[in-house]
């Protein structure tokens, strides 16, 4: 299949795109975030290797080309996490925000079946499908996404999410079908078993919400302008 015909969960799983390092970050940081958990890390740990990670792949780069030849894009991205989060591990100390400051404490140790595959597939297709779930949240009416959210995120029977939103209990489940279907046609697994729901709502609970990723793309945002390695 070609870039141009693959779905859009192909092209992501693949890298296949020329990407400046706010793009990256809006399709790969919570795969980073996901990986580094699977290793173990803490969410505020997780979230400091998302940073070190963007700033080893970018540094001093503005855009960024997958290397097809590097073979599958997330073997190569999880063995750059790997390899950050070893490094954290390896040194004596290590600084990690708290809401009173700085502090110093170390990283968590491996976890017990941290393997170089461990949670490694599993982590980077919840990530993926959350991508796609941002994707089609932007393609939708505020309605019809939320009709979605309260049935299959949250669980909401059809008559009271149409009080809710105003929406008839019908126009309720075809907004919960109507994006499945989007899902479904930008690449999403898990459809013909009727697992995608509860894949999402995994998705969903294992990564950063909306507001902590914003605050990781200011965070490194700022760290790159004050390296130099953005211009002013």
């Amino acid at each position: 299949m070609s870039t141009t015909q693959a779905t859009l969960l192909e092209r992501l799983r693949n890298g296949s795109a020329v990407l400046a390092w706010e793009e990256f970050f809006q399709r790969y940081g919570r795969a980073i975030f996901a990986l580094a958990r699977s290793r173990g890390c803490s969410e505020h740990s997780a979230e400091d290797v998302v940073q070190e990670v963007m700033l080893a792949i970018f540094e001093q780069h503005e855009v960024f080309e997958y290397d097809a030849s590097r073979g599958r894009f997330r073997d190569w991205l999880a063995a750059v996490v790997r390899n950050v989060v070893a490094t954290r591990r390896r040194r004596p100390s290590q600084q990690v925000r708290g809401e009173g400051g700085d502090s110093e404490m170390g990283i968590e140790p491996e976890a017990a079946d941290a393997s170089p595959d461990a949670g490694l597939e599993a982590a980077f297709e919840r990530a993926m499908l959350a991508v796609l779930l941002a994707v089609v949240r932007q393609e939708v009416a505020p309605e019809t996404y939320q009709a979605f959210e309260l049935v299959t995120l949250h669980d909401l029977p059809g008559r009271e999410v149409a009080k809710i939103t105003g929406l008839s209990r019908n126009a309720v489940y075809l907004a919960r079908r109507r994006v499945l279907r989007r899902l479904r046609d930008l690449g999403a697994p898990y459809v013909e078993d009727g697992r995608l729901g509860d894949r999402v709502k995994e998705a969903l609970a294992s990564l950063p919400d909306d507001l902590a990723h914003a605050a990781m793309s200011v965070r490194i945002e700022k760290t790159m302008r004050s390296r130099g390695e953005l211009s002013q």
